[in-house]
């Protein structure tokens, strides 16, 4: 099977916001103004509610009331507003059962929002790369999205067959994933989001994250690959395979990632998750 033929039969996942695509597109770009951020949101106005009840809530404890995304914008930074846009967007469309992963439906989602944290990590640590954090910040959300793909795209005989080849062999489930259908749900992550229009960079991030490209040169998907390791081994998901917290030693050197710091990135992503949780919970 190819990726666009599991999407093809996808007929259940829910939509994406436009204005956040937007604003994805928008981290293209090597500055983003507070007024860029806030023209593309008031495009929305669901996204817009969900936006304000958030910066209203308990956990940032806000001295006066914000009552416009241009107030939003001015006190959080526009940094801050898009991690709450961003999560509060694709969140809508992450937050569902996926039975053929044997993961409850908040399941994905955490760990996607883990994986986001680490990423962003990460980033600011492979300075070398010039990775904006909001774009790690997002590949990190959305790298994993191929499974709601997969998991609504394949017959129930195709998902079985998956199972008893990572229980039965020992295999990776993106390995026996390859075996039984051919793709991947990386793979067909990419696709998903190309069909989105998302840029470039972040497709590739999210196709990749598994088995990153190393030359000519270090990519985004390799900080995407470290940054899921990490938010596997900081915050295990149930039923995960052995091998979900495995890093390429290749992408850790390649890097400057050494056991030690590994383990050291661990617990600041540990720490960093909470905290999200945190804000999560208070939106």
């Amino acid at each position: 099977m190819t990726p666009n033929e599991i999407i093809s039969k996808v007929k259940n996942l829910p939509p994406v916001s436009q204005a956040a695509l937007k604003l994805v597109n928008l981290l293209e770009q090597a500055s983003i103004s507070n007024d860029d951020v806030v023209q593309v949101i008031k495009c929305d106005n669901v996204l817009t509610a969900k936006l304000l009840r958030a910066c209203n809530s308990p956990y940032f404890g806000l001295a006066e009331p914000v009552a416009t995304v241009d107030q939003a914008v001015l006190i959080l930074g526009h940094q801050q507003i898009l991690h709450i846009v961003l999560t509060l967007a694709f969140g809508n469309t992450m937050i569902v059962t996926l039975p053929a992963y044997a993961a409850e439906a908040s399941a994905l989602w955490q760990h996607s929002l883990v994986t986001a944290t680490a990423a962003e990590i990460v980033a600011a640590e492979a300075y070398d790369l010039k990775i904006e954090a909001p774009v790690a910040f997002t590949v990190g959300l959305l790298h994993d999205i191929g499974k709601l793909a997969m998991s609504q795209g394949l017959t129930p005989e195709l998902q079985a067959q998956i199972r008893d080849r990572i229980n039965n062999e020992n295999l990776s489930r993106l390995a026996a994933e390859k075996l039984v259908t051919g793709t991947d749900h990386a793979e067909v992550g990419a696709c998903l989001l190309k069909s989105w229009r998302l840029p470039a960079e972040i497709i590739e991030a999210v196709g990749y994250h598994h088995q990153p490209p190393l030359v000519p040169q270090v990519k985004l998907s390799a900080i995407t690959h470290l940054a899921n390791a990490l938010a596997h081994r900081a915050c295990p998901m149930a039923g995960e395979d052995a091998t979900a917290g495995e890093v390429n030693p290749e992408v850790a050197a390649a890097l400057s990632i050494d056991e030690s710091r590994l383990e050291g990135l661990v617990s600041t992503v540990h720490e960093a998750a909470t905290e999200m949780s945190h804000m999560m919970a208070a939106t």
